[in-house]
């Protein structure tokens, strides 16, 4: 990561610490483990949630995903122009991961085969939890995944929404050598 970018980080959790949710961007650790957990190839469609600067869209790209088949949605304007212009070959849209079918029907997604998360899902309100992760399962294929990490020991899915959506929770690996250290979790539909 640049000074430039690591100052950018920064100034936006300043601003909007709640949003942005972390003193400092995912380590390269996490950011492999994302993707490894996202089952990066070719041919499959990603969706990432809160790109930030992107460490983890560089992750997928690197693991193997087409940029054409990675699309970056990402509320703050700054880290949406950073993105643009970081990785020009993706799309990047300026856009709420609670309209997540919205924006795929948009962009003329018909679905996709993962979607990696680095939104504070385990902070924000149970209702918005609950659009954004309904939202998610609305746009994935069947066989599709949910990959999201957390900072706590536990699912970062509110238990009870895990229960109404017939989810499967799984640890898929914990990164210690990332600052704070961090857990990334998978999230499947029950047959």
């Amino acid at each position: 990561m640049t000074l430039a970018e690591r100052r950018l980080f920064v100034e936006r959790w300043i601003r909007s610490p709640l949003k942005v949710a972390s003193v400092t961007p995912s380590g390269p650790e996490l950011c492999r483990a994302m993707a490894r957990a996202a089952g990066c190839a070719p041919q499959r469609r990603v969706v990432e949630l809160g790109p930030g600067t992107g460490p983890v869209t560089a992750a997928l790209l690197d693991q193997g995903v087409a940029p054409e088949n990675l699309l970056l949605i990402e509320l703050d304007n700054a880290f949406v122009d950073h993105l643009s212009t970081l990785h020009p070959e993706t799309t990047v849209v300026n856009g709420d991961a609670t309209r997540i079918a919205r924006i795929l029907r948009d962009q003329g997604w018909d679905g996709c085969d993962a979607v990696v998360s680095g939104l504070p899902l385990i902070a924000m309100p149970l209702p918005v939890q609950a659009r954004v992760v309904r939202g998610v399962f609305s746009v994935l294929k069947p066989d599709g995944v949910f990959v999201q990490f957390t900072y706590g020991p536990f699912a970062p899915i509110n238990p009870e929404l895990i229960r109404r959506l017939r989810l499967r929770p799984r640890r898929h690996s914990w990164i210690a050598r990332n600052l704070p250290p961090a857990s990334v979790w998978t999230f499947r539909r029950l047959p």
